[in-house]
């Protein structure tokens, strides 16, 4: 299946009916860490904002919108110093990582990122297992454990874990043919 990396603010409207509908699932409580999502006014301050946010949807060829990545830089250093991503369609996942891929391509590529850093609740089992093997296997490093740092929209606390993700380690890593670690 093929599918397409656009910039998430000409599909707004969608995309906020879709991060709506995924904040009733409670398998997304910790995509919505700063409570129950808002709705438009978010999108609309920050979805065509590249130079504070990098907001991208992976759309299916069928038109489907099956992923959403949010970036959000520390300018000038050029990092990227947040990140969120949510799958809307599950049965996308080997697709949803192609998209992921194409993502920190262009952000590396395109936009000259120096270091990509993320975090995961370590209550969030599901995305620890993904990150974890991302790092073991492909690229990336752990940075450290920060307590008592996130708060689900149901209310839990939880301890996260610390990633990034270097320039030096991206190109490595694609000079491999984004294939796995050595």
């Amino acid at each position: 299946m093929t599918f397409t990396l656009e910039p998430a603010a000409p599909f707004a409207c969608e995309l906020n009916r879709l991060l709506i509908k995924s904040s009733f699932d409670i398998a997304n409580e910790w995509f919505f860490y700063d409570g129950a999502f808002s709705g438009g006014t978010v999108l609309e301050q920050t979805l065509s904002n590249t130079w504070l946010h990098e907001n991208f949807i992976a759309v299916s060829g069928e038109r489907e919108i099956f992923a959403y990545f949010e970036g959000q830089w520390s300018r000038p250093m050029d990092i990227i110093t947040g990140f969120r991503t949510i799958n809307f369609n599950k049965k996308l996942g080997k697709l949803w990582i192609d998209a992921l891929c194409k993502y920190l391509d262009y952000l590396f590529v395109n936009r000259g990122c120096a270091a990509f850093n993320w975090s995961v609740a370590l209550q969030n089992k599901h995305a620890l297992m993904q990150y974890e093997r991302m790092i073991e296997h492909y690229c990336g490093h752990k940075v450290g454990l920060r307590s008592h740092a996130q708060k689900s929209y149901t209310g839990k606390i939880s301890d996260i874990i610390l990633y990034e993700l270097t320039k030096e380690e991206y190109f490595e890593w694609k000079k491999r043919g984004f294939s796995k670690k050595e």
